[in-house]
């Protein structure tokens, strides 16, 4: 049988952490993580890393989007930003990546990202900052994320059946929305937050990492996370 993941080590984003746990006896799932992870060990770039995983979920996704049924029932569009206000999880590695894209000068508001950054992962404090202050860093003037070809995994797999309504998280609550089931895709993010150490909210691991003195090619040259959880176990 498959190992559960122990959340004390790593820390997954909710829904794809739900698809593991809902698969974690299927061989054909497994896989999935195991063939990523397997890859991930043998990258010695963070950012190499975290755009190999997105380019591993975009082709799980370029599947589900071949059905017009699909297409036609998502509710997101360009210029929507409602989820751009949540608190979004990234991995150690994509991280790095956005580091590097800020640092090779996309421009971002650092103060409004320290600001973000002291609710760290609590979900209670990030809901407590105003709305509009809440607004993804890189989102810009016309709601638009600057990073778009980079962003973070979650940010790809978030794709909402419904009123994009029900997305706005104005009073400070989050609604529950159906979201397009992306479980390969989910599967292919466990492998990306397995393969790092720490992993959290975008805000506080992004600005520790842009304050902290480590150079560039120190952060670019992380090795993968080998020793706190071994490859996922298939029947």
């Amino acid at each position: 049988m498959p190992t559960p993941v122990k959340e004390e080590f790593i820390n997954f984003p909710a829904i794809a952490a739900k698809t593991y746990k809902r698969f974690s006896s299927d061989v054909f799932m497994i896989k999935i993580t195991n063939k990523v992870l397997k890859r991930l060990n043998k990258i010695s770039s963070a950012v190499r890393r975290a755009r190999f995983v997105h380019k591993e979920i975009n082709n799980h996704l370029s599947v589900l989007f071949q059905d017009p049924m699909v297409e036609k029932h998502i509710s997101c569009r360009k210029g929507c930003s409602a989820c751009c206000h949540t608190q979004v999880s990234i991995s150690d590695d994509e991280a790095a990546l956005l580091a590097k894209l800020v640092n090779g000068g996309v421009n971002i508001d650092m103060a409004k990202l320290k600001s973000q950054s002291a609710a760290s992962k609590s979900a209670t404090l990030w809901y407590q900052i105003p709305f509009e202050e809440r607004g993804c860093v890189f989102l810009d003037e016309n709601k638009e994320c600057t990073v778009y070809n980079d962003r973070p995994a979650v940010c790809r797999t978030n794709h909402v059946v419904g009123s994009p309504e029900d997305c706005s998280t104005e009073a400070g609550v989050v609604k529950s929305v159906k979201l397009l089931n992306t479980f390969e895709a989910d599967m292919t993010i466990m492998a990306g937050f397995a393969a790092c150490e720490n992993n959290g909210a975008l805000p506080s691991l992004l600005f520790d990492l842009l304050e902290n003195k480590e150079t560039k090619e120190t952060r670019d040259t992380m090795s993968p996370k080998k020793h706190h959880l071994p490859v996922f176990k298939e029947l």
